[in-house]
């Protein structure tokens, strides 16, 4: 039997898509990003899954302003700009880095950027139609940067996100300014709850693709990433 909350709830996404699709019909003046970042407008997106982990329910319709993320991850070039003490890996210069919480953090500080929320990594990631990957529904090996010797972008089909962003599924991990919290109205108990991981969205070039789904969350220690290579992508707001 079909319940009515999950038709009101079918109702408002397919509103929302309309919504979306009517505004980019009108066409908007956009600002002009900063090098190296696009545009990624304010308004509603649909955030979360109803088919995946128990920390991605409820589904739900989020906001947030209006923001630049970078396209591309921060490469071990750009953060030894940043660390001149920092080494560079022979040959990894235009690969994504590999970074601790903290180490990330004071790079975006000094870029005049910051880490992105939960929020605008996954509205970046999927857009507004609630997609299960950044280029759409259907998996695709051909669109990933799986070979850890590969370049930013360097996936065969080198797909972007909705906006514009490249390697927001595999590659590596990416850090967000959130601790792992449950959504609201989640009731859901997981002991890793609280102020204790931050959270790193985007999966990595040794996870299966369901890690890579864009509603997928995952937690870790800040300074503890031995086991997970987890990089660095910028937002930056609109002043």
């Amino acid at each position: 039997m079909v319940k009515i909350s999950d038709i009101a709830k079918q109702v408002s996404l397919a509103f929302l898509f309309l919504l979306t699709c009517s505004q980019l019909v009108r066409g908007q003046e956009y600002p002009e990003p900063p090098e190296g970042m696009v545009y990624v407008p304010a308004g509603n997106f649909i955030m979360g899954s109803k088919y995946g982990d128990p920390d991605e329910r409820p589904m739900q319709i989020a906001n947030t302003d209006a923001y630049f993320i970078d396209k591309y991850e921060v490469s071990y070039a750009e953060y030894a700009k940043f660390d001149p003490y920092f080494v560079i890996p022979e040959g990894k210069e235009n690969r994504a880095v590999i970074v601790t919480w903290s180490q990330a953090n004071a790079y975006a500080k000094w870029a005049g950027k910051r880490l992105p929320t939960e929020k605008e990594w996954e509205k970046a990631a999927r857009g507004t139609d609630g997609r299960t990957f950044p280029w759409g529904e259907s998996y695709d090996n051909t669109y990933v940067v799986w070979d850890k010797t590969l370049t930013r972008g360097g996936s065969i089909a080198q797909p972007e996100s909705p906006y514009g962003c490249y390697d927001m599924a595999g590659s590596v991990w990416e850090w967000t300014s959130d601790w792992y919290q449950p959504y609201p109205g989640n009731d859901v108990p997981m002991e890793q709850y609280g102020e204790k991981y931050k959270v790193m969205r985007g999966g990595s070039n040794f996870n299966n693709h369901s890690f890579i789904r864009t509603s997928h969350r995952y937690y870790i220690l800040p300074e503890k990433i031995a086991a997970y290579p987890v990089g660095i992508r910028c937002v930056k707001d609109i002043e």
